[in-house]
């Protein structure tokens, strides 16, 4: 077998052109090179960020109704936000299945942001809320917020609720009716002081 190796790569040899290799190595250079923005544009171009379609459970779901339920008493619509957000999370968040949604707040269309999880059963949810709460508390998890941030953790069954906002933001006291909501539903979880 070893005789047969060097025959083989002998013949292979004998087919390709003179230059071959250094033809294919110029060839990945021109490649190589065409990507480093040669050529292009001085100014940044904007293209539209692609939005991921939203795929959560029938629980998830679930909660989302009964959030959209309690928004509405308000008059605040629910919505799937058209950009990508993702809230400040403890580790015991960062996994966990979750669905993201938006309170319709028409003086910030940047916050009013309500995160969804879901957990095998109500005791996980009940700790990884526990989690979050005593991280926003902390010093590593306030950082992660501007300071006057408030937040809202709310257990439904086996989710929890997740809402961050500014009482001082452009939203203001519609910022602040999206809390009001949320707390009259679930059963709520004390962020520490």
């Amino acid at each position: 077998m070893s005789r047969k190796r060097p025959a083989l790569v002998a013949q292979l040899r004998n087919r390709l052109p003179r230059g071959g290799p250094a033809l294919a190595f110029a060839a990945l250079g021109s490649i190589a090179f065409a990507g480093c923005g040669i050529g292009a544009p001085e100014e940044a171009v904007s293209t539209p960020v692609p939005i991921a379609s939203q795929s959560v459970s029938q629980t998830i779901e679930l909660t989302r109704g009964v959030v959209e339920t309690a928004l509405r008493r308000l008059e605040l619509g629910l919505i799937v936000p058209t950009v990508p957000f993702r809230p400040a999370e403890s580790t015991a968040l960062i996994d966990v299945p979750r669905g993201v949604y938006q309170a319709v707040l028409a003086n910030d269309p940047d916050a009013g942001f309500v995160a969804i999880y879901e957990f095998p059963d109500p005791a996980a949810a009940f700790e990884a809320g526990r989690a979050q709460a005593g991280w926003l508390g902390s010093g590593p998890g306030a950082i992660q917020n501007p300071s006057g941030t408030s937040h809202v953790l709310r257990l439904i069954g086996n989710t929890l609720i997740l809402y961050t906002y500014r009482p001082d933001g452009p939203a203001g006291a519609r910022a602040a009716d999206v809390a009001t909501a949320l707390e009259s539903i679930g059963q709520g979880i004390a962020i520490p002081r």
